[in-house]
């Protein structure tokens, strides 16, 4: 594993959603453009962006996202 995550966005193209990939991600567009972790992971939580996942980039941030949500404060009751 690398020493500091290195996240790339692909921006929409021909109808389909932005896409995260791990830097490297051969996936990944000449167009794709860096990104911090907290940027990367602001994206993700927004409709229409995806993670890639013929990287890391899924099975790394979807998981951090889904622990977020379940770390919500309860509203209510």
């Amino acid at each position: 594993m690398p020493g500091r995550w290195a996240w790339l966005l692909d921006g929409r193209t021909h109808g389909r959603p932005a896409t995260v990939h791990a830097e490297g991600c051969p996936s990944a567009t000449d167009h794709a453009h860096p990104l911090g972790t907290t940027q990367t992971l602001d994206l993700l939580a927004r409709p229409g962006t995806t993670a890639c996942t013929a990287c890391d980039a899924a099975e790394t941030l979807l998981p951090i996202l889904a622990h977020g949500r379940n770390d919500a404060p309860a509203t209510g009751d």
